[in-house]
């Protein structure tokens, strides 16, 4: 039997989508190969956290408890697990892209001396046990496919919104296994003063999205306005990430999120790979730029040829904004 474990990711008492969505894709594998799958959480208290795994198609749930699990530090998170890793040897260890999964993930693979495919858009596993992931590669010019031949637990980090979560079924049985973990010797360096979230909507699962693109440079309030006129969330391209005027956490496209919005409004983006792979999901796209031979057209249902600057006003005034 091939055992793949699935590190759940937790804010609270309720599971980070991606986490339930890597659930989703390898029960959609078990049709065809015999795949255990493994959830696993390093904390305090476990809560209703393993039912809800297991009702979202989770078969075993390991608990690892300790009081230095009380909030996520890679350092901690990495002695707490990695002996038991070595001590069950899984075959594949799956993370959510986020900033939590992509930095537990790397730590880890670096303690295992293994492989670790980052940002996979693709899983599939083989017979064998083989993990087939796709990750995408210069800018997402193309799909490279990695596997590792050798070194185990083949690690992989998945992005969020690539694959489907299953329907949560209380009727779902799993077994719950809870491990005591003695980090003898270990001195946490790291001591959690104040806890802050911050309000970010989750652009994977919007409707509409409003996409602001390099093109309009340090002026944003125009495009925010129209989207807040349409009732639409506001998504940026990495340029505009990388100048800091956007969290990362709406940064659409291959190192960003996945749209699966019913309809993408995007303003100023000049169509990179990097960029349109995030929004290749998305059921209608209507693009604007200054340039017709812009690439982001070859990737539009709607295209238009327009200075932003001038189209925006005109546009918020027809539907009662104020600029």
């Amino acid at each position: 039997m091939i055992n793949s474990w699935v590190y759940i990711e937790s804010e609270g008492s309720s599971i980070e989508d991606v986490s339930l969505e890597i659930i989703g894709r390898l029960n959609e594998l078990k049709n065809d190969i015999d795949l255990k799958i493994t959830g696993f959480y390093l904390g305090t208290k476990p809560g209703d956290l393993p039912r809800i795994a297991i009702s979202y198609g989770v078969d075993h749930f390991i608990f690892l408890k300790s009081d230095l699990f009380s909030f996520y530090d890679s350092q901690t998170f990495v002695n707490g697990i990695s002996d038991l890793v070595r001590e069950r040897n899984p075959d594949i260890m799956l993370f959510g892209a986020t900033y939590q999964g992509r930095d537990f993930a790397g730590r880890l693979a670096a303690r295992l001396k293994t492989g670790l495919a980052a940002n996979a858009i693709s899983l599939n596993i083989d017979k064998k046990g083989l993990l087939y992931t796709g990750v995408p590669g210069y800018g997402g010019r193309f799909i490279a496919e990695i596997v590792n031949m050798k070194a185990r637990p083949q690690i992989s980090t998945v992005r969020q919104g690539i694959f489907k979560k299953m329907e949560r079924d209380e009727s779902r049985s799993g077994e719950i296994e809870m491990v005591d973990v003695e980090l003898k010797g270990f001195n946490q360096k790291l001591k959690l003063l104040e806890r802050k979230k911050l309000d970010i909507k989750d652009i994977t699962k919007s409707e509409r999205v409003v996409i602001i693109g390099n093109g309009a440079g340090n002026n944003l309030k125009p495009i925010e306005e129209f989207a807040k006129l349409i009732g639409a969330d506001i998504g940026v391209t990495r340029p505009v990430a990388d100048r800091g005027l956007a969290p990362r956490d709406i940064q659409v496209g291959s190192t960003g999120v996945s749209l699966n919005s019913k309809i993408a409004i995007i303003f100023g983006s000049s169509g990179s790979n990097h960029f349109v792979s995030g929004i290749e999901r998305c059921k209608f796209v209507i693009s604007v730029d200054i340039d017709k031979n812009s690439n982001i057209f070859n990737y539009s249902d709607y295209c238009v040829v327009a200075d932003m600057f001038k189209l925006l006003p005109f546009l918020i005034k027809r539907m009662g904004g104020d600029l």
